[in-house]
């Protein structure tokens, strides 16, 4: 992928994000014939949407801060969203290395880690997703209108994929949980196999989200970066939460949880004082400074190794 914004073709708009963060976030594309061109308002005017919807649960960010977005296209079924890079923010009470992504990082401390490089990317299916399944909601309020019984609500699959991209992300075995060395995400540093009637799932147990959902949260099973499973394994209660790991239903607008915040939280983004989750028990000090009503898909994760 290209390494610098000055490779990404054809649209670069910028817009303030969260008010009382004064901070900015940047759309360009990466589609050097620019054959989706007719797509490219309707994803900037909702991508920065989704990414000011996050924003405004979390404390305000540090001054100067510009999030720069690169929306790519490629042959896969739906979307996938990630931060293009982590940051090193010390280690876990095991002795871990421990990064948080690269998005979150700079929204708390103001540190670009990537430099001139892209800071979140989200990749969209061009196979017929992009141009036939979603649907670019004209209202970013979200305030009026249904979403068509037989479209998914772009605003949705672009909220979840931020959701990667701020938090829901690391490197684990995604059914074992093991780490491949001694390095984690910020997210994986609270994950835990977890015994259930159908075998190992992978739990997520960080102090608010516990607090929040009773119980250590279940992950999706083989894509843990995410919330909930299907009859099988435990966790289908999750199916309605924006990050779940199993199906986006048509017709069907999606939001942020209080336990997809609380995650975060967990995660070490600092939230707004209004986000109506929990207070943390003591965290480790290692912070500083898609899809058919009858079928599903699952969401696939991509990050960068430390």
């Amino acid at each position: 992928m290209p390494s610098a914004k000055a490779t990404l073709c054809c649209l670069s708009v910028v817009c303030a994000a969260a008010a009382p963060a004064q901070a900015q976030i940047s759309v360009f594309f990466n589609d050097p014939a620019a054959i989706h061109a007719p797509y490219y308002a309707d994803l900037q005017r909702l991508t920065v949407a989704a990414g000011k919807l996050w924003t405004g649960h979390f404390m305000p960010g540090a001054a100067g801060v510009d999030l720069s977005v690169e929306i790519s296209f490629a042959a896969i079924a739906t979307s996938t969203g990630r931060s293009l890079t982590s940051a090193p923010v010390g280690t876990s009470s095991s002795g871990q290395n421990l990064y948080e992504q690269g998005a979150a990082f700079e929204w708390r401390t103001g540190v670009d880690s990537n430099g001139a490089a892209p800071d979140v990317q989200i990749t969209l299916g061009n196979l017929g997703y992009l141009q036939q399944e979603l649907w670019f909601d004209p209202d970013t309020s979200r305030a009026s209108g249904n979403v068509p019984a037989n479209r998914t609500d772009a605003f949705s699959v672009l909220l979840h994929e931020w959701g990667h991209a701020w938090g829901f992300n690391g490197w684990l075995d995604a059914r074992s949980g093991l780490a491949p060395g001694n390095w984690a995400s910020t997210f994986d540093a609270w994950v835990r196999p977890q015994q259930s009637a159908a075998g190992i799932t992978l739990t997520f147990g960080g102090p608010r989200a516990v607090s929040l959902y009773g119980a250590a949260v279940p992950l999706t099973f083989g894509n843990y970066a995410h919330l909930g499973n299907g009859a099988a394994r435990d966790g289908l209660d999750l199916m309605p939460d924006l990050m779940n790991g199993e199906v986006f239903y048509r017709g069907t607008r999606y939001n942020i949880s209080a336990l997809d915040l609380a995650i975060m939280g967990d995660a070490g983004l600092p939230l707004a004082l209004v986000s109506a989750v929990p207070e943390p028990l003591p965290l480790l000090l290692w912070l500083v400074g898609g899809l058919t009503v009858t079928a599903s898909a699952r969401w696939r994760r991509r990050a960068l190794q430390p």
